[in-house]
């Protein structure tokens, strides 16, 4: 939705803002250290890149050059997981946009 002044309001999906507005913490997983750290990863590379058309996935480009500056990244699968967790991301992301979506982590298998 566009501002008056033309800039782009940002906003929450339904679920998000259900628990913000209840001021209560969305149940997320807990992370070992290890995981914790390719999460924190993913979020400083980015979920997602801008593409020609629209979002895209994080290209393997994008990463190697994230994976090559980072201290804690070294091995060839951490940048792999980069990569899908970003495709994985933009998959979730536009089931979300459904109103009737389960959310990932009511479906079981994790």
């Amino acid at each position: 939705m566009k501002k008056p002044d033309g800039s782009a309001e940002r906003t929450e999906p339904q679920r998000i803002k259900a628990y913000l507005d209840a001021e209560v913490d969305p149940p997320f997983p807990d992370l070992t250290e290890y995981q914790g750290m390719i999460w924190r990863a993913f979020l400083d590379v980015g979920p997602s890149m801008s593409g020609a058309m629209s979002e895209a996935p994080l290209s393997w480009a994008e990463v190697d050059a994230y994976a090559r500056n980072s201290p804690e990244l070294s091995e060839a699968w951490e940048a792999e997981t980069l990569v899908r967790m970003s495709q994985e991301y933009l998959s979730e992301k536009a089931k979300g946009a459904e109103a009737l979506t389960i959310e990932p982590m009511e479906r079981g298998g994790f």
